[in-house]
C-alpha cells in the first residue's frame, strides 16, 4: 500500500484531488492529511507527523494542489 501524505492548509481534502487519486493512483493507497492551516509544522514536520500516521509501505508526498494526468 501507498501512502499518500498531504501537508494542506485545508483540513479536508478537495473533491477534485480525491476522484483524480483514486483515477489515477493504481495501487492500494491511503490518504494521510497533515492539518498546518495555522503553520505550526514546518514541511519537514508535517511530513514526519505524515509518515509516523501512515500505514503503507511506501510514502508519496504531494501538495494538495497537484493533479495528476496518467491513468492507471
Amino acid at each position: 500500500m501507498i501512502s499518500i501524505i498531504l501537508c494542506s492548509r485545508k483540513q479536508k481534502l478537495t473533491a477534485k484531488l480525491s476522484q483524480n487519486i483514486g483515477e489515477t493512483v493504481g495501487f492500494d493507497y491511503e490518504i494521510v492529511i497533515v492539518d498546518n492551516s495555522d503553520n505550526k509544522y514546518s514541511i519537514f514536520e508535517a511530513y514526519n507527523l505524515g509518515i509516523a500516521r501512515s500505514k503503507g509501505d511506501y510514502w508519496c508526498f504531494v501538495h494538495d494542489d497537484v493533479i495528476f494526468h496518467t491513468q492507471k
